[in-house]
């Protein structure tokens, strides 16, 4: 109950700071905080909301319905790209990090609601989704301007190198997460720094207030 509320109350901050936002004193920190802050929290709850399968009746731990791109997809719905990223990102990290258990049994297998267990094909489905949250994620991240990017990516790399160096503390998926970040890096999500500007500092965020106007 207690882990169900803690991701209530951070859905619940996320949806007020976007409904009501706090009054600052030029446009450009509302267009500048309020997404970066809605991407942080909606990482911290893409982090935890994997595992909340562990506390709700008729799931078992690993369950493909919590494992999986579905909640990313459904958040589409809601066209804020700072929380479908932050939260698609979110769930991608721990879910790379469940593909490297110490052995493919027990509570590392994924499981199918009314099907039970899907075996060997665990791995499968766990990189599978992990891939789909990532591209969700860095799409929704692209939208934004260049300093919300960059502020994205930082906050991103920090999230995943702590979790799995508190969670895992194992070499392999630290090895494996800097292989994905250098390649994301080098080829498409690292903004060119060149291009700071205070014309292109929120140019996504200054998009979508003038079609919302």
């Amino acid at each position: 109950m207690k882990y169900w509320l803690e991701c209530l109350g951070l859905a619940a901050v996320i949806t007020l700071i976007n409904l009501y936002p706090l009054p600052l004193p030029m446009p450009i920190f509302k267009q500048l905080l309020i997404p970066m802050i809605s991407f942080g929290l909606s990482l911290v709850l893409g982090l935890r909301f994997p595992d909340i399968d562990l506390y709700t009746p008729g799931l078992k731990h690993r369950s493909a319905v919590t494992h999986s791109a579905l909640l990313p997809w459904l958040v589409t719905l809601l066209g804020n790209p700072a929380i479908l990223a932050g939260l698609s990102i979110g769930m991608a990290i721990h879910i790379f990090a469940d593909i490297f258990p110490k052995a493919w049994i027990g509570g590392a297998l994924v499981n199918m609601p009314l099907f039970g267990s899907i075996g060997k094909l665990s791995p499968y489905w766990l990189t599978l989704n992990f891939l789909i949250c990532l591209a969700i994620g860095i799409q929704a991240v692209n939208t934004n301007g260049d300093w919300i990017k960059y502020g994205s990516l930082c906050l991103s790399l920090i999230i995943l190198l702590w979790y799995l160096i508190k969670k895992e503390k194992s070499m392999p998926p630290l090895l494996s997460a800097f292989m994905i970040i250098g390649v994301l890096c080098w080829y498409h999500y690292l903004p060119d720094l060149s291009s700071f500007s205070l014309d292109t500092l929120t140019a996504g965020s200054g998009k979508r207030l003038n079609s919302s106007g």
